[in-house]
């Protein structure tokens, strides 16, 4: 079952130390609280900031064990690193797995994104049914992009590809996170669309590891691809092949090609 899926709520990973490049995940004691107690008056409606072309991307992950999988975050800073010559990218994922709204309440995770001068925000977390029957408040995640405006950086929400053999959850997950950027700017990356996209036309092509839920190479490189075009805006078709990646040069152009044609459908950002 996907990470933040519901209703059956599970953590899937134990606890791993905050750290820069730390892929890690797991679940961390949440401490709910009243939100005036924490500081969360943030401007509401603020314009998205946009960071796409900055010289240093500080970029901080709140996320889960989809982040671990082929060392996403290690990826998406490589494939900064060469398309955006000359720059440098210092990505930290934050420790823990919780959700969203945990993750507000904790009195940690909204002190550690205020303490530093981020460009970029990933979001991951929302609360979701695997079902579609059940529904989730918002309202945390409408907070956390309040927050991250209020800071200058970039908040990019991260919607999870979809189960294997769920060929429909991908675009249910995306069309929530739409619902919340509607009601509160901010960007998403249209990873579940790009893997729908993918089996649309290559039904064959593996994407996810064998417990059907966990990204496997060509799933992450995917997943890659569609944040390095979300962050930076370059076009990931554009993006030349990377012989340290373990996947051949057509598997790469194809995959290429779909997260272009996928943010060009589905922009992350309202800019």
């Amino acid at each position: 079952m996907g990470s933040f899926h519901q209703p059956l709520v599970a953590f899937i990973c134990g606890i791993f130390i905050l750290s820069t490049l730390l892929t890690g995940c797991g679940g961390g004691e949440a401490v709910q609280g009243d939100p005036q107690q924490i500081g969360t008056n943030f401007p509401v409606g603020a314009e998205v900031p946009d960071n796409r072309y900055v010289d240093q991307y500080q970029i901080l992950v709140f996320g889960n064990s989809h982040v671990r999988s082929h060392n996403l975050t290690g990826l998406i800073r490589q494939l900064i690193l060469i398309g955006r010559p000359g720059v440098t990218v210092d990505i930290t994922v934050a420790a823990g797995g919780s959700y969203l709204d945990e993750r507000l309440y904790n009195k940690v995770d909204l002190a550690f994104m205020q303490s530093r001068r981020w460009t970029h925000v990933i979001l991951q977390g929302q609360k979701y049914s695997t079902t579609g029957l059940n529904s989730y408040p918002i309202d945390d995640s409408l907070m956390w992009l309040r927050a991250v405006k209020a800071q200058n950086a970039t908040p990019v929400l991260f919607p999870e590809h979809g189960q294997d053999g769920h060929r429909t959850e991908g675009s249910r997950v995306h069309q929530l996170h739409q619902t919340i950027v509607a009601t509160e700017p901010g960007c998403i990356a249209p990873v579940g669309l790009a893997w729908d996209k993918v089996w649309q036309q290559e039904p064959q092509m593996v994407l996810h590891e064998a417990d059907g839920n966990h990204a496997a190479l060509a799933g992450t490189f995917l997943t890659a691809l569609v944040f390095y075009q979300s962050i930076t805006g370059n076009n990931a078709d554009l993006m030349a092949y990377v012989p340290q990646i373990s996947l051949s040069s057509e598997q790469q152009q194809f995959l290429r090609q779909i997260a272009a044609a996928t943010l060009q459908q589905h922009p992350a950002c309202p800019f």
